[in-house]
This record gives structure tokens, sequence and C-alpha cells, in this order.
């Protein structure tokens, strides 16, 4: 794959020599209303800068979803391990979450609270919160 990667790079490199060195010759675009008057290594220039743009474009893009299905398979990993129940085993000692007290009862609270049918978002925003 190497190889054939720098024998692309060396006929691209070989195409834009040629079109620089004999690229001298006029040209004329017609965009849309009015005519541009350039050369075609003019032209040439203007769809290399292009491509190289999309390419850019192309990379960020793909490199946020990346980053983005990571985050959100972190998210979702964490969330599993928070509700996942511990269990103790013969010895006594807790397998799962290493027995963390506060986490556990955030996590049954959230299963006890799953079938609540309260209408009234503060009651379940401010639920466990002593009141006066």
């Amino acid at each position: 794959m190497t190889v054939l990667g720098i024998v692309i790079l060396l006929a691209v490199a070989v195409v834009t020599a040629t079109v620089v060195a004999n690229g001298s010759e006029s040209a004329t675009l017609n965009l849309v209303g009015f005519d541009v008057e350039t050369t075609i290594a003019g032209i040439y220039a203007v769809g290399a800068l292009c491509l190289l743009l999309a390419v850019l474009g192309i990379f960020l893009t793909l490199g946020g979803a990346k980053r983005s299905r990571r985050r959100r398979k972190e998210v979702r990993d964490l969330r599993r391990r928070a509700d996942a129940p511990t269990s103790t085993d013969a010895t006594g000692t807790s397998s799962g979450q290493g027995g963390d007290p506060v986490r556990n009862e955030r996590a049954a609270r959230r299963h006890e609270s799953a079938g609540d049918d309260s209408d009234d978002p503060d009651d379940r925003h401010f639920r466990g919160v002593p009141r006066e």
C-alpha cells in the first residue's frame, strides 16, 4: 500500500509540473453570467485547492463522527456500569461496582422511580431532598 501511495504521489507531481510548465495558454471560464480570464495552470491550481479543501472537510467530518461515536460508547458503558447491581459472593466480598454504597443507592432510586406516575416535575427532581 505504501508503494502504491508513493507511485500515485509521484504521478501527481509529474502532472502538476507539466501543467505549470506548459499551462501558460489563455483560457476563459464562463461562470453563470460573467467570464473569468485565466490560464490553464490557474484552472489546475484552483481545482487542486478545491480538492484539497474537500479532502480536509471529509477528514474533519469523519474525525468528528469517530470522536462522537467513541464518546457515546463510553457514556453508554459508564451508565451500564453505574446501573449494574452488585452481588455478594460466598466470601462476602461484593463484585460489580466495588460495593460503592452511594452509587448503589442512586441506582436503586432510579429503578424505584422508573414506575412513578407523579406529574409534578419538582417532585421528581427533588426526590430524596429533605423537606421542612
